[in-house]
């Protein structure tokens, strides 16, 4: 078995027993210092850094439980391992200490290899304890950043000790300092435009809280778990902050993902590809959502689509988004329609619903970026208002065109037009 290092300090009014510990501890490789006496011992500890203690219990002016007491209650020794030193008539005072705190226990005569087993487990303690703690510590960095972003106070340069880490705690650390410095940027672009400002504002405030809230929330249940040595519970609670700190990564991405395509034209994966596959692909992915809404979802696939020169991945998005919006403003019982033609030398594609609809006095909003946040029953289905604007950014850069027709009460039809033309050219001249 190989030892893991250590500082250990030796406690024990028995100079023989010093010895023999000393001299098996420092074949181990353990660097050993040791005390005649309490009072000693806690001299030591004081001043320096030790990661266990052998801890004599019958010791002469301040015994084994004195010692046990002042460690097992000062804030920055508490979580020292100490593994009690004993005889086996002394198995009661023994039990008592364990009660108090101790670790384990070295019965007396010293087996080598017994030792070599107590140290190496309180040892192994002391450095799950110190990881979890350091842990702790820098994840409760990482929330705090999150709130000063939501109170724009954020300097990436706090994040600076986490991010040199080279663990998965530094890449998120890293990951968030980027998104940080991005966030910031956009929000200085946006500065521009006054409107668009203030609904970016507003969604960084209203939507960011909850990911963070629940990560602050979590960092202390496993301050708790920690304390308690509730190994399991620490991490699946590690696995539900990360999971957290991700929605809210993945919140700030979406809105960075925005600025950049309705501040300057998309940079598109011009590919020959398939549509029908498009269409198909984003109906799979959301007949989930349909069928737990209760919705029917009804495609027209009659016509044979022609190859077009598209970005697949941006035509999924459009799709995405519009039979998404679809889903959510259709209460349950209703049907969606997706039909897809060829018109005039232009490939079109509808997605009618029979929901809510729209208001006329909202129609010509609707493509304006955070529209659909300051309408609050609608925004209560879910959504930050920046698919449609995302829509048209996406259909534009593929030089089509795109509409809707809606009225209340009745439903809405979201229809999209790509001139078949123009891809063909593309492909010829390639």
């Amino acid at each position: 078995m190989k030892s893991i290092a250590g500082h250990i300090l030796v406690v024990d009014d028995d100079k023989t027993n010093r010895l023999i510990l000393e001299l098996g501890l420092k074949k181990q490789g353990h660097q050993v210092t040791t005390a005649a006496n309490g009072r000693q011992a806690l001299e030591m500890i004081r001043s320096r850094p030790i990661d266990l203690v052998l801890l004599d219990i019958v010791m002469p002016e301040i015994d084994g439980f004195a010692v046990l007491t002042q460690l097992k209650s000062h804030p920055r020794l508490k979580d020292i391992p100490v593994i009690v030193i004993s005889a086996v008539e002394e198995m009661e005072s023994v039990v008592k200490c364990i009660e108090m705190g101790a670790e384990d226990h070295l019965p007396k005569p010293f087996d080598p290899i017994f030792l070599r087993a107590r140290i190496n487990a309180g040892l192994q303690k002391k450095r799950f304890r110190d990881r979890e703690i350091e842990y702790l510590r820098q994840m409760a960095h990482i929330t705090k950043a999150a709130i000063a972003i939501e109170n724009k106070t954020f300097d990436p340069a706090a994040l600076d000790e986490i991010a040199r880490r080279d663990d998965t705690l530094g890449t998120l650390g890293r990951v968030f300092q980027q998104m940080a410095r991005e966030v910031a940027s956009r929000e200085a672009q946006l500065a521009q435009d006054n409107q668009i400002k203030a609904a970016f504002i507003d969604v960084i405030t209203h939507e960011l809280r909850s990911p963070f809230a629940s990560a602050a929330m979590s960092v202390e249940l496993l301050q708790k778990f920690l304390t308690h040595q509730m190994v399991d519970q620490v991490q699946n609670q590690l696995d539900q902050l990360s999971g957290e700190l991700d929605q809210g990564r993945r919140l700030i991405e979406t809105i960075i993902g925005f600025a950049d395509q309705v501040t300057k034209e998309p940079q598109l994966d011009l590919q020959r590809g398939n549509f029908y596959q498009v269409i198909r692909d984003s109906l799979t992915s959301l007949q989930p959502l349909a069928n737990g809404r209760k919705v029917t979802l009804t495609w027209d696939d009659s016509v044979n689509l022609p190859p077009l020169r598209i970005d697949a991945q941006r035509m999924q998005d459009v799709m995405h988004h519009l039979v998404h919006n679809a889903v959510k403003f259709t209460p349950a019982g209703g049907e969606i329609v997706i039909k897809s033609t060829i018109e005039d030398d232009y490939l079109v594609v509808k997605v009618k619903d029979n929901g809510v609809g729209i208001p006329p006095e909202r129609m010509a909003s609707i493509w304006e970026p955070f529209s659909q946040c300051s309408d609050r029953v609608r925004r209560g289905v879910d959504g930050l208002g920046l698919g449609l604007p995302l829509v048209q950014a996406i259909i534009h850069a593929h030089h089509g065109e795109i509409s809707a027709v809606s009225e209340p009460g009745i439903g809405s039809v979201f229809y999209f037009r790509l001139p078949l033309a123009y891809e063909v050219e593309k492909v010829v001249v390639e």
